[in-house]
């Protein structure tokens, strides 16, 4: 198999077979040798180096390697240890950015991939296809609490209390992005995120004190919140508007499913002094004020930014989605 072929074929089984800045990213990311045994994945190292033609202690070595770098993910569940290749174009996205041999050309490459080629692939998607969100906004709980409407799987502290580990990585997307100077040791994994990134060497081990206060600089920041969309997340990004990768996909192709908004929105009260302060934090742009403040339902995620720098403290999150808007 000749290299450009070996190096579409491992774009293709992440999603985008037809881009060049994807090559470009796995060619800074492996070695022809490396590519080649990444392609033979799934499997054990027994299986791998038998296709591969090596020995078990060749393939083991490439085999970490490529887990280190973030291409290849493994888990021993009582028949050995198995690895398999990251699954999706995102995975392998936010993997293989916190590689400590990352270099600016690669952060540029995969800058390529996410706003040229990534974006422009979901844009060229019709309306009528939907796939599920890949990630939800967790509000702002401190205005949810006063309203006695809180979800256990909505609160970041919940999500804390009741995880076993904790660790904090770098943000993949502002190694990449380079657009602000927002804190770049702001995502925090759980459970079986934590034990992932400590075993790569790529997250050190926080306590649940440390994750709160990372959260609160994070929100006197004006970062958002978000997870996995699903009930039970294994992380808690801290999420910029100019670099993170949801809001950047959404901003490119026009697909506002891409990010799934939380189960609340922000209405106005009575009182408002059109100080436009909600204007300036919200980070999609659903915010417009004339005599007072408004919000476009359409665009709101739901977050509760504004409703922590108002000084008038009228603006309140409702509850506006059932408890099934976030999938078990």
């Amino acid at each position: 198999m000749d290299n450009r072929q070996l190096y579409k074929d491992l774009s293709e089984k992440v999603g985008l077979g037809n881009s060049e800045h994807l090559h470009d990213v796995w060619r800074l990311l492996c070695t022809d040798d490396e590519a080649r045994v990444a392609n033979m994945l799934p499997g054990t190292v027994a299986e791998i180096a038998e296709k591969a033609g090596k020995t078990p202690k060749e393939t083991e070595i490439i085999l970490v390697s490529l887990f280190k770098k973030g291409a290849a993910f493994r888990s021993d569940r009582g028949d050995g240890m198995r690895y398999k290749l990251a699954k999706n174009i995102i995975q392998l996205h936010d993997a293989s950015l916190l590689w400590a041999g990352a270099t600016d050309k690669f952060y540029d490459a995969w800058k390529m991939v996410m706003d040229e080629e990534f974006s422009g692939f979901l844009k060229s998607m019709p309306d009528s296809f939907q796939m599920p969100s890949f990630m939800r906004v967790i509000p702002i709980n401190e205005t949810i609490e006063a309203r006695n409407e809180v979800l256990t799987f909505e609160e970041c502290e919940k999500m804390l209390g009741g995880s076993k580990k904790i660790a904090v990585v770098k943000c993949p997307c502002r190694l990449s992005q380079k657009n602000c100077d927002s804190p770049v040791e702001a995502c925090i994994q759980i459970n079986m995120g934590a034990e992932y990134v400590i075993d790569r060497g790529h997250g050190r081990a926080i306590t649940m004190d440390e994750a709160l206060a990372i959260i609160r600089e994070a929100r006197n920041a004006g970062l958002v919140q978000m997870t996995e969309n699903r009930s039970t997340g294994n992380a808690i990004c801290n999420c910029c508007s100019c670099c993170c990768e949801m809001f950047r996909l959404i901003e490119h192709s026009g697909k506002k499913w891409i990010l799934s908004p939380s189960r609340y929105q922000a209405t106005v009260g009575d009182g408002c002094s059109a100080c436009s302060a909600c204007i300036n934090i919200c980070p999609v742009k659903a915010v417009s004020v004339d005599e007072k403040a408004e919000i476009n339902a359409d665009l709101c995620m739901g977050c509760g930014l504004c409703a922590t720098v108002c000084p008038e403290d009228v603006i309140t999150l409702e509850v506006v989605r059932p408890e099934g808007h976030i999938p078990g």
